[in-house]
């Protein structure tokens, strides 16, 4: 579902930079990607707005093609041909239209599917596990009434193993979820990380000044700590209940990191948007929708306002029969900084931001599936050398597995990412001829611990690091989080 609260593996990458350090905003889960300042020559940015803007349209008719294909893949696959026609010269064999349904799925039909398995059980109307597959596949397309009907007829029935009863009453929990016209989803987690570099301090105490190579004292040079944090996702759904899908659609994120020792980066983050999601072809295609939004927030970095900031975005949902979806999206906010007793020239670096980019997401088999994301961030600061362009790719795999106690299954979720930030201008400060341009990667492992009921355990690892045509901005950073998480 576009936009539900986020979890362990959404992937977020985004990082707020204050006067030539950085803070790492993956400390702030709840923080969205690619959010840093950007600008320049305008003209040329006005013209990367257009190229940004034509690329977003042309990628969205691909997808739209892709979709019309989609609808059509189980009629162009050999095998499902050769085992429909089979099956329509022994239709009472059960056998071959288990293999025939079970490949409608893999490639991507599930009307197929559905019709199969709805014949298998005119002949055997006692088969439990097809009842099951039948509601799962409702469930994807959005059936949620007829899915609740399959659900509820092999409620706690003994033919299923106690982990497919847990899986039946989430589902029957979440479908009074989806068809009832207010829907909550929260997440919430809180816990404890440690960071070897949490000032993004440079890896070398030579850096550059005024053109000149500096000797930087050590206590401005990479320090760790740790801090205890809190965040929670809030996503609330009005269901119009007019037959086509039209929602209400508002989410709420906030954040809160307390440092042990360094307490200028302490670091609060609250941000908003709401807005209409509209079925786009509910018909051709199930699921896809067109969102508008208004968004608002702001930060707080070490006990004292830091930025405010106000926009709106629109996105496109694509779900291609379940197997693959796309959600590109653009986006405009104005960023507004203040000086801080800390951050005295912070207001510099404000001024108005584009977002182009696309969610992507998709399954490789039952127990894995893949998350992408890819946004081009054009940034205004008041000054040239806070004015930036930015690329960021991240991926994440989620892969279930049975853990060591109990019947639900753990995530394991290793992702990594590259960002690419080039700054307008040279800081006449630092270098009147070299301006600043950053490659920064990042690899990570997160692992979900399912515990009691809605309750489960979050561990993190992460490991960044950055160069720069500037050793000032070349750091690592080896971090690792630990805490509860709830889902409702």
């Amino acid at each position: 579902m576009p936009g539900a609260a986020g979890n362990a593996g959404t992937i977020m990458t985004a990082d707020l930079r204050l006067n030539g350090s950085q803070i790492d905003a993956a400390q702030a889960e709840a923080l969205r990607p690619g959010r840093p300042p950007v600008s320049g020559n305008r003209r040329a940015r006005g013209a990367a707005r257009m190229a940004g803007a034509a690329l977003l349209a042309l990628g969205l008719s691909c997808s739209l093609a892709q979709a019309q294909q989609a609808a059509l893949r189980a009629d162009d696959d050999p095998e499902f041909n050769a085992l429909f026609h089979e099956s329509m010269a022994r239709p009472a064999d059960v056998e071959l239209a288990f293999r025939l349904a079970n490949r409608a799925v893999k490639v991507g039909d599930y009307e197929a599917a559905i019709g199969v398995y709805e014949r298998i059980l005119f002949y055997d109307p006692r088969l439990v596990r097809v009842k099951l597959e039948l509601a799962r596949l409702y469930y994807r397309l959005g059936s949620y009434e007829t899915a609740r009907t399959y659900f509820g007829a092999i409620d706690n029935n003994a033919a299923l193993t106690v982990a497919e009863q847990q899986n039946v009453s989430a589902y029957l929990v979440e479908i009074d979820r989806r068809l009832s016209v207010n829907q909550w989803s929260i997440y919430g987690q809180m816990g404890l990380r440690y960071q070897s570099n949490a000032t993004y301090g440079p890896s070398s105490r030579i850096v550059v000044g005024d053109d000149v190579a500096a000797l930087l004292p050590p206590s401005y040079t990479s320090q760790s700590d740790g801090n205890a944090f809190a965040l929670a996702t809030v996503r609330h759904v009005y269901d119009f209940q007019n037959q086509r899908g039209d929602v209400w659609e508002s989410n709420l994120n906030l954040y809160y990191s307390q440092q042990f020792e360094i307490q200028r980066l302490n670091l609060g983050f609250v941000e908003a948007n709401t807005g209409p999601r509209l079925a786009l072809m509910p018909d051709a295609l199930p699921g896809s929708s067109v969102r508008g939004y208004l968004l608002a927030g702001g930060v707080a970095l070490g006990g004292d306002g830091y930025l405010g900031t106000y926009g709106a975005g629109a996105s496109v949902y694509l779900p291609f029969a379940g197997w693959f979806a796309a959600e590109p999206f653009a986006e405009f906010r104005q960023r507004d900084y203040q000086d801080t007793p800390e951050y005295p020239t912070s207001a510099f670096q404000s001024g108005g931001m584009w977002t182009l980019g696309a969610n992507f997401s998709g399954t490789i088999s039952d127990s894995t599936r893949w998350r992408a994301r890819v946004a081009y961030n054009n940034a205004d600061g008041e000054l040239p050398w806070y004015s930036y362009t930015n690329f960021a790719v991240d991926v994440a795999l989620p892969i279930e597995f049975q853990g060591l106690w109990g019947v639900r299954r753990w995530v394991a979720i290793p992702s990594a990412g590259y960002s690419n930030y080039e700054y307008d201008a040279a800081n006449p400060f630092i270098s009147l001829a070299t301006a600043r341009n950053d490659d920064q990667y990042r690899v990570g492992l997160a692992l979900d611990m399912p515990v009691y009921g809605q309750v489960g355990l979050l561990t993190q690892v992460q490991y960044s690091w950055s160069t720069s045509s500037l050793p000032n901005y070349d750091f690592d950073n080896f971090s690792v989080s630990v805490g509860p998480n709830v889902r409702f």
